[in-house]
This record gives structure tokens, C-alpha cells and sequence, in this order.
């Protein structure tokens, strides 16, 4: 696909996106950066590949830090404060993994990622379906 139509449909997926629809995105986004770094880490000293690492986990570290600029701690202290230390967690995972080059680390919190990914979309899923029920029955009212 030609990059400035694939860039044409991110900016207009994200202009047309919910709150929780971004979120999601974002997980996504988080989830594919991981695995890309995790395979540029484990790609051979002085590999074009290897030599991309940096930008993978920098832009991992990137989406946990909006990730972290979403939470509202006066809606749900406990939560926020829980996926604070999660998202602490992760950046030093990423960091770590970069510094030592080892993909194992990396590799080690990629199911924990794909198993928030699937609960935000989830969430997502069924806060849609909740607000469309509603707003068919005050249509229907």
C-alpha cells in the first residue's frame, strides 16, 4: 500500500475514533512495536535489522507513556495505580531489553501485553454495544 495512503487512513481512523477505540490503537500499536523490537533485538549483531531495535522500543516506551497520560485516578485510584506499576514495569522491561540486547525480555511481557490488548478491546467492545442499546431505546421511546 502506498505510504501516503496508508498514512491518509490512520489520520482518518484517529480523527473518527472514540476514546475507547484510540485506547485500543494504542495497544495495538504497543503490541506490533513489541514484537517488531523483540525480533530486531534478537537479530544478529550488526544486522540492519538489529540496527532498528532502538526505534521499536523507543516507540514502545512512547505509547506506554500516553498510555500512562490516559489514566484518571480520581475515577478509579486502585486501577490507575495498578497499571502505573504495570506500565513502570514495561518501560524498564523495554529499556533493559534494549540496553542488554535481549529479545528474552521482551519476549517474557509480550503475552501480557496481547492479554491487556484483547481486555481493552473487549472493554471497547462491550461499552459500544452499551451505548448503542441505549441510544436505540431512547430512539425507540
Amino acid at each position: 500500500m502506498d505510504e501516503r495512503l496508508r498514512n491518509f487512513y490512520l489520520e482518518s481512523r484517529v480523527k473518527n475514533a472514540s476514546p475507547g477505540e484510540l485506547l485500543v490503537m494504542l495497544w495495538e500499536a504497543l503490541v506490533e512495536n513489541a514484537e517488531q523490537a523483540e525480533a530486531q533485538i534478537a537479530a544478529p549483531p550488526g544486522s540492519p535489522e538489529r540496527s532498528t531495535a532502538a526505534r521499536s522500543v523507543t516507540r514502545c516506551i512512547d505509547i506506554i507513556t500516553e498510555l500512562s497520560a490516559t489514566l484518571r485516578p480520581e475515577i478509579n485510584p486502585d486501577l490507575c495505580g495498578t497499571l502505573s506499576n504495570l506500565y513502570c514495569f514495561f518501560t524498564h522491561e523495554f529499556a533493559s531489553a534494549l540496553s542488554a540486547y535481549d529479545a528474552a525480555r521482551v519476549a517474557a511481557i509480550l503475552p501480557l501485553l496481547r492479554e491487556l490488548k484483547q481486555a481493552w478491546a473487549k472493554a471497547q467492545n462491550m461499552a459500544s454495544q452499551a451505548q448503542f442499546a441505549s441510544g436505540v431505546s431512547l430512539v425507540a421511546a
